[in-house]
C-alpha cells in the first residue's frame, strides 16, 4: 500500500510513507495516515517510530517519519531462525515500547514481525500505527468490513480473538499479537495456519496452539508455558501488563543465554 523513500532535512534523514494508486485516492487510507500521525506524533519512546507530518492534499499522500535503518523482523525470520535469547531480547524492547503506548491510552492492534524493525546497534522499533486506537474502543463496522474485504491474511494471523469479534480492545490484545510473534520466532512457524481465512479465524477463536517445545525441544518449560499464556483466548487469562511481560521476557532471555 505504501512505498518508502528517504529524504534529508534539518540535518537528519527522514522516511516517507507514500500511498500508491489506487489507495492514494481512497478516503479510508487517508484515514489510516491521519490516524498514524495522530498517535505517533503524540508519543515519544525509543522503541516507537516517530511521525512528524502528514500530507494529504497532494497527489502523493504521505507521512514524514524518522528514518530507521535495518530490516523487519519478518525479513529476519525469512532468512534464519534466531537463537532463543536474541529473539527474547528483541521482544523485550517491543514490549517496552508497547508498555509506554498503553500508558498513553493507546493499543497498537497490529503487532506482527512485519511491523518490528531490527538494526544492529540501534533500538528495536515498532512501526505502522494505522490501526492503533484508544483502549476499550472498537473499529467501525465500515473499517472491519474493509479489512476483511481486502483480505489481509498477514494481519489475520496475529489477530486476537476479541479483535476478530470486534469487541472493545485493551492492551491484552497486543499481548496476544506479541505472543504469536514470539511463537513464530521460537518455532519458525505460526501457531495457526489454514488455506481458508475463515478457518484461520476459527482457530484463533477456539483451537489450542501446539506447544512450542513440540517443535523446538530446547525451549525451556517456563518459556513454553509463558508463550501459551500470552495466547490465551480470554484476555483476562493473559499477562495483564506489558511492564510485567517485559520483565519476564528479560529474565527468560538471561536464563536462555546458553541455549543454542
Amino acid at each position: 500500500l505504501a512505498k518508502r523513500t528517504v529524504g534529508r532535512g534539518r540535518g537528519k534523514e527522514y522516511a516517507l510513507k507514500v500511498l500508491r494508486p489506487p489507495f492514494a485516492d481512497d478516503p479510508l487510507y487517508h484515514e489510516y495516515l491521519e490516524n498514524e500521525y495522530r498517535v505517533c506524533s503524540a508519543v515519544k519512546h525509543p522503541n516507537l517510530i516517530r511521525v512528524h507530518e502528514v500530507v494529504l492534499d497532494s497527489k502523493r499522500p504521505h507521512l514524514v517519519m524518522d528514518y530507521v535503518p535495518g530490516q523487519s523482523l519478518r525479513d529476519r525470520l525469512a532468512r534464519e531462525r534466531p537463537n532463543i535469547s536474541a529473539a527474547l531480547s528483541w521482544l523485550v524492547e517491543v514490549a517496552d515500547g508497547l508498555n509506554y503506548l498503553h500508558d498513553q491510552g493507546y493499543v497498537h492492534r497490529d503487532v506482527k514481525p512485519q511491523n518490528i524493525i531490527i538494526a544492529e546497534g540501534s533500538p528495536v522499533r515498532v512501526i505502522d500505527f494505522a490501526l492503533a486506537r484508544r483502549q476499550d474502543t472498537t473499529l467501525s463496522q465500515r473499517l472491519m468490513n474493509r479489512l476483511f474485504e481486502r483480505r489481509r491474511p498477514g494481519t489475520w494471523s496475529y489477530m486476537s480473538p476479541e479483535q476478530i469479534l470486534n469487541k472493545p480492545i485493551t492492551g491484552q490484545s497486543d499481548v496476544y499479537g506479541l505472543g504469536v510473534t514470539l511463537y513464530e520466532c521460537l518455532t519458525g512457524r505460526l501457531p495457526f495456519t489454514a488455506e481458508d481465512p475463515q478457518d484461520l479465524l476459527r482457530q484463533h477463536l477456539r483451537a489450542a496452539a501446539p506447544s512450542p517445545r513440540m517443535l523446538r525441544p530446547e525451549v525451556p518449560i517456563e518459556l513454553d508455558d509463558f508463550v501459551r499464556a500470552m495466547l490465551a483466548k480470554d484476555p483476562l487469562d493473559r499477562p495483564h501488563w506489558m511492564e510485567y511481560l517485559s520483565g519476564k521476557l528479560r529474565a527468560l532471555s538471561t536464563a536462555c543465554s546458553d541455549i543454542d
